[in-house]
C-alpha cells in the first residue's frame, strides 16, 4: 500500500493495474483519518484486490495468466476493429491510435491532434465497456469536454452507456 500526500481536496483510492492499493491524501490530514478511511473502506479495497488478481480477458477470469504481449496483440486488432466501428459517426481525423499501459485512466484524447490513447489493460474488461471507451474518446474529437452535448452525443449512439459504465 502506497500513500501519497498532495495539494488535493479529497482523499482517494484505487489499486492500480499491477495490483498496488495507492492512496492519494490531501497534505493536511492526519496518518489516523487516512488509516480510518482505509479500515472504513477495507472490504471494498479487497473486492478490488481481488479482482485485480484474475486473469481477466474480455471480461471473462482464466486459471492462466496472460503476457502483456498478449494483451497488446489482441488489443490492437480490438480497438482498431471498433475505433472503425464508431469512427463514422465523428468523421474526424484520427492522426494516431496509441495503446499503452495508463495509471489513472481507460482512454485519452487530444482532440487538436487527432490521438486517441487507450489503456492496454482495457482488453481485461468487457467487450461492451471497451466499446463505451472508444465512443468516449472518439466523441472528444467533436466535444473536447464532458459538457451536456458530448454526453447527448454518446447517448444517440449507445443509447445503454450509463448501464456500459457501472458494468465494471
Amino acid at each position: 500500500m502506497k500513500i501519497i500526500k498532495k495539494n488535493i481536496k479529497s482523499l482517494t483510492i484505487r489499486v492500480n493495474h499491477d495490483c498496488e492499493v495507492i492512496i492519494t491524501a490531501p497534505k493536511f490530514v492526519s496518518d489516523f483519518y487516512i488509516q480510518s478511511v482505509i479500515a472504513k473502506k477495507q472490504s471494498w479495497i479487497d473486492k478490488l484486490l481481488k479482482d485485480c488478481k484474475k486473469n481477466l480477458y474480455l471480461g471473462k477470469s482464466y486459471n492462466f495468466e496472460f503476457s502483456d504481449e498478449f494483451y497488446y496483440s489482441e488489443a490492437k486488432i480490438l480497438f482498431h476493429r471498433l475505433i472503425r466501428k464508431y469512427h463514422s459517426y465523428v468523421n474526424k481525423p484520427i492522426n494516431k491510435v496509441r495503446i499503452k499501459k495508463m495509471h489513472s485512466r481507460w482512454g485519452s484524447c487530444n482532440y487538436k491532434k487527432g490521438y486517441i490513447n487507450l489503456n492496454l489493460y482495457l482488453i481485461r474488461k468487457d467487450i461492451r465497456f471497451i466499446e463505451y471507451v472508444i465512443l468516449h474518446e472518439l466523441a472528444h474529437l467533436i466535444h473536447p469536454n464532458h459538457s451536456k452535448n458530448f454526453y447527448k452525443f454518446i447517448e444517440n449512439i449507445m443509447p445503454d452507456y450509463k448501464e456500459r459504465i457501472h458494468g465494471i
